[in-house]
């Protein structure tokens, strides 16, 4: 997989959506980031939608991620990864998304 320049710039502005701690963010990009590979070494679940169904959270659609308050993610996160705050998990899913595509073009 290549990716241009103006790739890289989207998920650059991308991560800093989603890490603002005022807003959870798009659910779709939260789904594109919170990866697999990601869940499975950060948290105990196979992957995205097991990890929120462990907390009682339905998310299938951004109405219902929206119902999710912040602090109960943060709760979830503290309990089932090793991070400290749902914020955190998802810059951090920002990054961990960012340099697997790196990898993928052999970028050095």
């Amino acid at each position: 997989m290549l990716l241009k320049e103006n790739d890289l710039k989207t998920m650059e502005h991308s991560t800093v959506e989603i890490s603002k701690n005022s807003s959870k963010g798009d659910l779709s990009i939260v789904k594109n980031y919170l990866t697999r590979s990601f869940i499975k070494k950060y948290t105990g679940f196979d992957d995205f939608e097991l990890f929120l169904n462990s907390g009682g959270f339905l998310a299938a659609t951004q109405l219902e991620f929206d119902s999710i308050l912040e602090s109960e993610l943060d709760s979830l996160v503290i309990n089932n990864s090793k991070f400290t705050t749902w914020s955190e998990m998802v810059s951090s899913a920002g990054d961990y998304f960012f340099v697997t595509q790196m990898k993928e073009i052999k970028f050095k």
